[in-house]
């Protein structure tokens, strides 16, 4: 009790309840302050015939990993891919390791395709001859 009301405090009361007011208000002072986790987009995206997953915008955490799968449809195959526009050649994964800033990842796809070696024996012909590609389920008269 304090002497207004008939006692007092002792020493270590009052450091107690210093401290205590101290704790207090330090605490309620940062209550409002919240970390900001900074976070980067990359942009995934895939042409016709192929998929990339995930896809679209993509939060990624500062400092974190994303992967990314590419994947062609039957009968195609992944022609290339791009990440922040250069090419990483025909994957079908890849990593951001690391990531500290925005980036973009784009796959395109192509139709497999077959090479026919034509060629005639000797009194004929063929036409065409030699080495003929031809896309898959498409047809080719000789």
């Amino acid at each position: 009790m304090d002497s207004a009301r008939g006692g007092s405090l002792t020493l270590r009361q009052r450091l107690f309840a210093l401290g205590f007011a101290t704790l207090l208000l330090t605490g309620l002072s940062s209550v409002g302050a919240v970390a900001q986790v900074v976070a980067h987009t990359i942009t995934a995206s895939a042409g016709a015939n192929g998929s990339i997953a995930p896809d679209g915008a993509v939060t990624v955490n500062d400092g974190a990993d994303q992967s990314f799968t590419i994947t062609p449809n039957a009968n195609h195959h992944v022609a290339e891919v791009l990440v922040d526009g250069v090419s990483v050649g025909a994957v079908t994964s890849h990593t951001f390791t690391t990531v500290t800033a925005d980036h973009t990842i784009s796959a395109t796809f192509a139709i497999d395709t077959y090479t026919i070696t034509a060629s005639a024996g000797a009194n004929g012909s063929i036409a065409p001859s030699g080495a003929v590609t031809v896309d898959h389920g498409a047809h080719q008269s000789f």
